[in-house]
């Protein structure tokens, strides 16, 4: 018996020599630090501020028309993308508003009262053919209004950056 467990100790100590610790010593040897990759360039142009106000004002004139025309269009579906077209509306006005001196931007502002003065109705989940009349009358008016008195052509010696 002490023959048989002689050549089962020699048989696996063979085998585990032959086979090594291969394994382990990958599993504890140190790997390589990879190399931190350089930081990409980024080169900015400092444009000028009259310049930018002119975009972001143009831009913006853009958007408010855009989203008012599509709430005018919009009054007689959900209420939920009328609510969104009215919120994005207020806030493109208000993003003009700022790109605009004092005398200009009280007159904005009187515009910007007016067509608040729908917002509990335009939200309404459901609103009667008279109020849908009435308030795209309103936006209507407001439209032609604001786009005759502030377009680009009209105001663009009353631009500057409000803080």
């Amino acid at each position: 018996m002490s023959k048989k467990v002689i050549i089962y100790s020699l048989v696996l100590i063979f085998s585990v020599s032959l086979c090594g610790c291969g394994g382990l010593q990958r599993k504890f040897a140190r790997k390589k630090k990879d190399e931190a990759k350089p930081a990409p360039v980024i080169t900015t142009y400092d444009y000028a501020k009259d310049r930018r106000v002119d975009e972001l004002y143009r831009k913006h004139f853009l958007f408010w028309k855009s989203w008012q025309t599509e709430l005018i269009d919009r009054m007689g579906g959900t209420y939920k993308k009328r609510a969104e077209c009215f919120d994005f509306t207020i806030s493109s006005l208000r993003e003009m508003k700022k790109y605009l001196k004092e005398p200009k931007s009280s007159e904005l502002e009187e515009f910007i009262v007016r067509i608040k003065t729908i917002d509990p109705g335009v939200k309404d989940a459901r609103l009667s053919k008279s109020q849908q009349y009435r308030m795209r009358h309103l936006l209507e008016t407001t439209k032609r209004q604001i786009d005759k008195q502030f377009s680009y052509s009209k105001i663009k010696d009353s631009l500057e950056l409000q803080k």
